[in-house]
Formats: C-alpha cells, structure tokens, sequence
C-alpha cells in the first residue's frame, strides 16, 4: 500500500511539473509577444496599479498605465518571473534609486558601470558619445518622444579636456511630466572629492538653449534665459552637454 502511495504522490507530482512547464511555455509566448497570460490566476492590487497572474510556478507582474481594465499593451511594465520574483515600479521619481526602477531604466543602472568605463564602452551600449556620429540620432529620437509626451530614456556620455568620462542618464516621465537626470561624475579625476558622484536632479522641461553661436541641449524649470546663467544654480538649469 505504501509504495502504491508513494507511485501516485510521485505520478502527481510529475503531472503538476509538467503542467507547470506546459503552461510556462505558453505563457512565457504570450507575453513576449505582448499578450495577456491565459494559464493563471489574476490578482488585482487594492489601488488597481498592479495586477499579479500567478501560474504553476511561475508569475508574471503588470503595471498599468490607468485602469486594470483597460487594454493589457498598455501596461507601464511587465515582467515574468518566480513565485519570489520581486518587481517594483515607482509612480514618482525622486531619488537614484526611483530613477532605476522603471521600465525603460531598469536595466541600465548607472551604478552598475566598471570604474574604467569609456567612450568605447558606450557606443557599444548604444549610448549618445558627444563627439562621435555613432548612434547620434538617439538624440533626436529622445526628442520626438519627448515632445509626443512618451515616455524616453537615454545614457549621453562625454570625456572631460582630460579625456576623463562624465556619464549622464536622461529619463522623460511622461505620466508626471518631468524631466529626471542622473550625472556619473565620479570617473573626473580632476574634479574635487566632493564633486566626484552620482547625483540626482528633475526639472520641469527639456529643451535646446542657443548662447552665442553654440547650442546646448538642457533641462530647466521656469522659462529658458536669455542670455548668462549662473552654471552652479544646478537646481533650476542644468547643462546636459553642447551640440556642437
């Protein structure tokens, strides 16, 4: 009796796995593609941000964009994972830490980047490398986005006169309209101790600021100046890097 037992405990088991891996697979397609999961559970947050769909195993956790109720390609973001997976998304951005854990910077934490990162480095990461014409129209794409009022992110990566890398990750919020900047200083071997780190700011707008004959690509609150700036009032105006 006892090993009669044991076969059949083992025999559902073994069903269970493999509805697990069945339906995982199914799943896993599903929303790769874009397609709400059919094989689980689905579990609404109270506030209605988040819906959870628990499989055999397996989970896949939805931001929405307004309502749970509205079309599943709509989502904020959307990721499958572990029964212990853990996934989180800020509605509002106000530190380092918030900057990197959305959808379009997740992935990218600057924090993240070897001590001897370079130029070299960030053309192949497809970053915006002042200077080069490699991967130069990832500046206007940030811009159509940002004037769409889509959501958009991108790395822009410049060598001081000493050749030292200044990293600056730009990310549009288009669902509170702002502008969130992270600034990787920390690789300035000339800059003073104090000045070397990563620093997070956010600004109400973003645009292109013509001084002279130079165009400079910059976040600002209020109304662009019309002529000189105070470049250590970082808080209302901030230089992002010269187009030209």
């Amino acid at each position: 009796m006892k090993k009669k037992k044991i076969i059949v405990v083992i025999g559902v088991l073994l069903i269970i796995v493999l509805a697990g891996l069945i339906t995982s697979y199914i799943d896993g397609g599903r929303v790769s593609n874009g397609h709400e999961p059919k094989c689980t559970i689905k579990i609404t947050s109270k506030d209605g941000s988040k819906v959870t769909y628990w499989g055999l195993g397996y989970k896949v956790v939805r931001y929405v964009s307004v309502s749970p109720s509205e079309p599943y390609k709509n989502n904020r973001g959307v990721k499958m994972g572990s029964w212990f997976m853990k996934y989180e998304l800020v509605s509002t951005i106000n530190s380092v830490d918030d900057f990197y854990k959305t959808v379009l910077t997740q992935y990218n934490d600057i924090r993240d980047l070897s001590e001897n990162y370079s130029t070299s480095d960030a053309k192949k990461d497809n970053c915006y490398v002042i200077g080069s014409s490699v991967n130069d129209k990832l500046f206007s794409g940030f811009t159509s986005k940002y004037n769409k009022k889509k959501d958009a992110f991108v790395r822009v990566v410049h060598s001081t006169t000493e050749g030292d890398v200044i990293i600056t990750d730009v990310l549009y919020d288009s669902i509170n309209d702002k502008v969130h900047i992270v600034t990787d200083s920390t690789r300035d071997k000339y800059a003073s101790l104090e000045d070397r780190t990563i620093k997070y700011q956010s600004y109400e707008k973003i645009s292109v600021w013509f001084h002279g004959d130079v165009r400079y690509w910059v976040a600002y609150n209020g109304t662009l100046p019309d002529s000189e700036v105070d470049e250590t009032d970082d808080e209302n105006f901030f230089i992002i890097t010269s187009l030209d």
